[in-house]
This record gives structure tokens, C-alpha cells and sequence, in this order.
């Protein structure tokens, strides 16, 4: 066990029972920048169904804790002897050149392994990949990033929050996310991503996002 990460925004979730609709666009769009990772972007896996906006205020991050539940599924291997292991109830969805994309039916992970420059900061690189996430969508707002203890002097981390207006002909969703990036000192980072609404699962949400993580992280230390 490496660490135990926690959902940052989490503390403004209600019960359970959210529909996840991410960014509505196709594989080929999603643009490329020098210092964000560029693989497809996340695709809606369910009908939208319009709701009412939650009335909470802009999330930020809160300490990380022990994970209660280790990863599952068969390990999905994503390069540089780093693999993404499922939550439990978790299904890949797709899978390509560095990344894994599943699904629980209600939220969505996106695990990622890329190289970068040794030198990136991973708070930049959070808030950049969030924002290259909602760039076509509506109402973006973003945390500042924070610096997360990842208890190893190999990588350096980061956490960042944010959230977005999705919607398709059927209406219109918040939809949450929160990042956290590992910068290894040779440059290979791991990025995993939850997206999620007000009313997932609190506790479950931090459970397999604290997994699917650690499985990651405990290849990128090996």
C-alpha cells in the first residue's frame, strides 16, 4: 500500500444514486498541449437525464486518508511496468496507448501513464489537464491545485478539483472532477481522474478511487 487518496470533493456529496454524463465529444477531439496528457477523451456511457443543479459551492481538497479496500479486477497494463488494477464493480470501458478508461455504470476513472519533462510541476500539470477537459463544455470552475505527500522522494504529487456543464440534446448535468498526478523524477507520471455528481457515494467513491490509484502508483515506485 502506497497512500491512501481521497476524492477532494467529497465533502459535498449527498446520497447515493448519481448518472454520470462526461464530456460529449469524439476520440478525435480532445486537443494536445506540451505539458497536459492528450489521450481520448472520457464519452458518455449512459442516457442524460437533466437535473436540478446542485446548490453546493466550488469543491477543494482535503487531507488524504488510509484506504479501507484494495483494487479487484484483472490489471490493465498502461506501460513503463505500470498497470491500473479495477474497483470492485469497475468495467474498462476502453483502453488504448497509455490509458484505461471504466466504469461502475455510475461514475467514470480515467487511469493514465505519460512522460514528461523531470522538471514539471504536477500542480500545473492538474490544473491544465482539467482544464483541457472542460474547454467545450459550460461553467468550468477550478481549485487551486494542491501539493499531495505521496510519502516518497521518487515522485512528486498533486491533487486538483474542478467542475463542468455537460449537457446533449437531453439536457444538462454538473459533472465533478478531481485529478490526482504522481511526477516521477525521470519524468513518467501517473494521472488518474474520478468523474463524478453531488450524489455519488461518498464513501465508496474515496474507497475505489483510493485503490485504483495505489495500483498505479505502486507500479510507477517499483
Amino acid at each position: 500500500m502506497i497512500i491512501g487518496i481521497v476524492a477532494a470533493a467529497v465533502v459535498l456529496l449527498a446520497a447515493v444514486g448519481g448518472i454520470i454524463l462526461v464530456l460529449n465529444q469524439g476520440d478525435d477531439t480532445q486537443p494536445s498541449s506540451t505539458i497536459t496528457p492528450s489521450p481520448p477523451p472520457a464519452e458518455p456511457t449512459t442516457s442524460p437525464r437533466p437535473t436540478d443543479r446542485p446548490t453546493t459551492s466550488q469543491p477543494s481538497a482535503s487531507e488524504p486518508t488510509e484506504p479501507t479496500e484494495q483494487p479487484t479486477g484483472e490489471a490493465i497494463e498502461l506501460g513503463n511496468g505500470i498497470s491500473l488494477t479495477p474497483a470492485d464493480g469497475y468495467e474498462v470501458q476502453k483502453t488504448g496507448s497509455g490509458f484505461a478508461r471504466l466504469t461502475n455504470g455510475e461514475q467514470l476513472f480515467l487511469g493514465q501513464v505519460n512522460q514528461v519533462e523531470p522538471n514539471t510541476n504536477p500542480g500545473q500539470l492538474c490544473d491544465g489537464w482539467h482544464r483541457q477537459i472542460a474547454a467545450d463544455q459550460a461553467d468550468g470552475k477550478f481549485a487551486d491545485p494542491k501539493s499531495a505527500d505521496l510519502n516518497n522522494p521518487k515522485i512528486k504529487g498533486a491533487s486538483c478539483v474542478g467542475t463542468f456543464t455537460a449537457s446533449n440534446g437531453s439536457g444538462s448535468q454538473e459533472i465533478f472532477v478531481y485529478s490526482l498526478v504522481s511526477v516521477r523524477t525521470d519524468g513518467v507520471t501517473v494521472l488518474g481522474t474520478e468523474y463524478f455528481q453531488h450524489d455519488a457515494d461518498s464513501d465508496q467513491l474515496n474507497r475505489d478511487f483510493t485503490a485504483m490509484m495505489n495500483s498505479m502508483l505502486e507500479g510507477q515506485l517499483s
